[in-house]
């Protein structure tokens, strides 16, 4: 109980101390900001002091709190910093902007913890990992949301209200990229970092972050948690799971560093290679990668739209983030000589084959239908460039490199088709997947051949996979238009403008025709409603309220009922 207090106290304190934050030296709010920060860190140094002493092992407490401890030292020596400049009169802003930032790290730590604290709870009320995986990511919005909303976060020191905070954190959290202010010209470089770490934290998973945070601390897992993680990281292997957890976090963070240096190299040319470039190459890596489609340009990637370098790495990290984890260790695994898989397993190659035919016809497709139109003022290899690049992120990324707003209906309405379908179950994309789709196409053969097995690629599926493939695509097609309905009875738009932005946000693609920068507060609603959906996915969802199975052993009369 006492440990609880200490959090949540340090918890208010730290919100409390980034309202002060735009006080300027000698002004009661800054004096009142140096205090806060102050008690902050003695609460800190005394629970750590408190916690040492009395631990039975001492030098695992150190492990198990050498995040806590970094944060001490590094906030300590800040401050001190401050301090001393304070009093000789000299000024170096970027150590105040340090201090603001440590302090937020500070603040998404205790989130974290509150979030750990928050999903035990609810796990012992009800053992089911959805409510573990809802409650977290809930709650991270609300963090975001938070932090969002205080004056360091924003350009003009003003903060967003709340209902542009909330929008812009679960498009964040649920990497959709759907944007009510510009992120270029809005946000603050902490902002920026909120953000970014937002994408990061929603596109891994909360509960994969917070898991492998404890475990790389050398703390051991427990069946529960394991069969969580199981239900997370769609891994059926429990004893195997920490060390696929292992595998998840490296690799995310090896790819999300060569894209990075690959786009610095490909920014560099046009901004200059300096430390703006730097984050920004970063910003874009983990952008892609999470499939966010989040941008640091006010026009996304329409300046680069000439540039293959740019183009080509993005949609690299955009594809690579799209295939999900399960394929590409299958992948790296059978090209390895020295790995004793030998074959590629069946969800792999359906996810490797539907990502291609896909990628392919929607390349096809948009540059038949737009190389006359949207494309006719671009060089011919632009027009290539450009088909390519929208064929691969209008299916989750959200980036573009040419405007939306003037594409025909048509080509709008064969995009909403791509982006509800989306990339790989499992992966940091959105929309019902291309696994679901090839079940039900599937199905469907079966049904049109009469034969008595539903077959994939010489594979048998059970029953129950088909049924879940027709619950997926019924609560999307059911979540878009219940979307839609609400957006065209809210606002005076166009109804292709309307089903393109509910499809965007439930396929947490973040594409827009223009509509999203003129949502009213309900219309937000209904977007943030969508994306939270979109990036849950409908399973999760629903099995919230699945109820225990029924072993009555009561059985009903056949019944015939007329179809078609």
């Amino acid at each position: 109980m006492k440990k609880n207090l200490l959090i949540i106290t340090t918890f208010f304190l730290s919100i409390l101390s980034l309202l002060f934050n735009s006080g300027n030296t000698g002004d009661p709010s800054y004096f009142t900001m140096r205090v806060i920060d102050i008690l902050i860190l003695l609460i800190i140094t005394a629970e750590l002091i408190k916690g040492y002493r009395t631990a039975k092992y001492r030098q695992q407490f150190i492990l198990r709190n050498i995040t806590l401890i970094i944060f001490s030292g590094v906030y300590l020596l800040a401050l001190s910093s401050l301090f001393i400049i304070d009093f000789t009169k000299g000024h170096l802003p970027y150590l105040n902007l340090s201090v603001i930032v440590i302090r937020s790290l500070y603040l998404l730590y205790r989130g974290f913890e509150n979030i750990k604290s928050l999903e035990q709870a609810l796990s012992r009320l009800n053992d089911r990992p959805a409510i573990s995986i809802i409650s977290s990511f809930f709650a991270m919005i609300m963090l975001g949301t938070l932090l969002l909303m205080l004056p360091f976060s924003t350009a003009d020191r003003t903060g967003l209200p709340f209902i542009d905070a909330w929008f812009t954190a679960t498009s964040a959290v649920c990497v959709t990229g759907l944007i009510v202010v510009d992120t270029a010209a809005a946000f603050s470089i902490a902002g920026k970092v909120i953000i970014l770490m937002l994408i990061q934290i929603g596109g891994l998973g909360i509960m994969i972050i917070t898991y492998f945070s404890m475990f790389i601390l050398g703390r051991k897992a427990t069946i529960e948690e394991k069969q969580r993680l199981s239900f997370v990281i769609s891994d059926t292997d429990i004893s195997g799971i920490i060390s696929t957890l292992k595998k998840i976090i490296y690799l995310t963070f090896s790819i999300e560093a060569v894209g990075a240096v690959l786009l610095f190299i490909g920014l560099g040319g046009s901004l200059g290679f300096s430390g703006r470039t730097a984050f920004s190459a970063v910003f874009h890596s983990i952008s892609a990668f999470c499939n966010a489609g989040f941008s640091l340009f006010s026009n996304s990637l329409e300046g680069f739209a000439s540039n293959p370098f740019v183009i080509f790495t993005v949609s690299l990290l955009i594809i690579l983030g799209g295939l999900s984890f399960a394929v590409i260790f299958n992948v790296r695994d059978f090209i390895n000589p020295f790995s004793r898989v030998k074959k590629i397993n069946l969800n792999t190659r359906v996810v490797l084959i539907w990502t291609a035919v896909l990628l392919v016809s929607g390349f096809f497709i948009f540059y038949a239908a737009e190389h006359g139109g949207n494309l006719k003022d671009y060089s011919t290899g632009t027009q290539y460039l450009a088909a390519f690049f929208q064929s691969v992120t209008l299916r989750t990324a959200g980036f573009n490199s040419i405007p939306f707003s003037h594409f025909r209906t048509g080509t709008i309405l064969i995009f909403c088709l791509y982006m509800f379908i989306g990339a790989a179950s499992g992966s940091t994309a959105g929309g019902i997947k291309i696994n679901t789709m090839a079940v039900m196409f599937a199905y469907l053969k079966s049904m049109l051949t009469n034969s008595p097995h539903v077959t994939l690629y010489r594979h048998q599926l059970s029953r129950t996979r088909v049924l879940r493939a027709f619950v997926v695509f019924q609560y999307g097609i059911a979540a878009v238009f219940i979307g839609s309905t609400a957006l065209a009875l809210s606002h005076d738009a166009s109804l292709r403008d309307i089903i393109f932005e509910a499809v965007s946000a439930f396929g947490t693609v973040g594409l827009s025709t223009g509509m999203t920068s003129v949502l009213n507060s309900f219309g937000k609603v209904v977007i943030i409603f969508l994306m939270f959906n979109g990036r849950l996915g409908p399973l999760t969802i629903l099995s919230i309220f699945s109820g225990k199975t029924d072993k009555s052993g009561v059985r009903y009369p056949q019944g015939d009922i007329l179809i078609g």
